[in-house]
C-alpha cells in the first residue's frame, strides 16, 4: 500500500462504536418489539433502506414504526432517540488518528449507508475534541445525499468522480465484505477491521 493517497473510511462498526442490543433495547422500552427486530446494521429492513437512500423523511419512517408496532402516541422524537441508542461514541484514539493523517498529507473521507437523524448524533460524538466533523475530512459522502447504496456501483462511481480520487491510490475501510468487494472491484485498496479493533497500525507504513 505505499502509493496510497487517500483513506475512505466508514461510519458505523469503523469509527462510530456500535450497540445493536441498546439500541434494541430502547425500542423493547418503547414497547415497540417489531421495530427492534428490524435493526441490523449489515442488512437493514426495506424501510430502514429507503430512509438511508433519502426516498422518505424520517417522519415517514417513523409513521412506519407506530405502524408496525400499533403504537401511534410514540413521537418522532422518542423514535429518534431511541435508534441513536446504536451510536456509542467515536474514539478519541480514532480522532486524533485521523488529524494526525490529515497533517502527514493524505486525504480522509468518508463514504457510509445513513441517514439524517443518525448524522445529527454522529457530528455531535465527532467534536469530543473540539473540531468538527468536517475538519476531519475533504469530503462526507453519504447514502441519503446520494441516493444509492452501498454496496452499488453507483455510489462509489459518484464518490470517485465527485472527488476525483484515484482509486488505486486509496485505501478502502469497511466493517461490510459486501462493500470491501465492491470496492475491489474498483482497484481500492480494502480492509475489514473487528469491532472495536485499534486499525492505526494500518497506517504505520504508509507514514515512514
Amino acid at each position: 500500500m505505499e502509493n496510497i493517497k487517500n483513506i475512505v473510511f466508514d461510519l458505523g462498526g469503523v469509527l462510530v462504536t456500535l450497540d445493536l442490543e441498546r439500541c434494541k433495547a430502547a425500542f423493547v422500552h418503547l414497547d415497540m418489539p417489531q421495530v427492534a427486530e428490524l435493526i441490523d446494521a449489515c442488512h437493514p429492513a426495506a424501510m430502514i433502506a429507503q430512509l438511508e437512500r433519502g426516498e422518505i423523511a424520517f417522519h415517514e419512517a417513523c409513521d412506519e414504526m407506530r405502524r408496525l408496532s400499533d403504537r401511534s402516541q410514540v413521537t418522532d422524537e422518542q423514535i429518534a432517540a431511541a435508534y441513536s441508542e446504536f451510536l456509542t461514541d467515536v474514539p478519541l484514539a480514532k480522532l486524533r488518528m485521523i488529524a494526525d493523517l490529515r497533517r502527514r498529507g493524505f486525504k480522509t473521507y468518508v463514504l457510509s449507508n445513513n441517514n439524517p437523524v443518525s448524522m445529527t448524533t454522529v457530528r455531535r460524538m465527532f467534536a469530543a475534541d473540539g473540531r468538527t466533523m468536517d475538519d476531519y475530512f475533504d469530503r462526507i459522502y453519504l447514502s441519503y445525499e446520494l441516493h444509492e447504496l452501498k454496496p452499488s456501483e453507483a455510489i462509489f462511481r459518484k464518490m470517485i468522480a465527485d472527488s476525483g480520487m484515484r482509486p488505486e491510490e486509496s485505501l478502502f475501510i469497511d466493517d461490510s465484505r459486501s462493500n470491501l468487494d465492491a470496492a475491489r472491484e474498483f482497484g481500492f485498496s480494502v480492509y475489514m477491521p473487528s469491532a472495536g479493533e485499534d486499525f492505526s497500525h494500518l497506517f504505520d507504513p504508509l507514514t515512514q
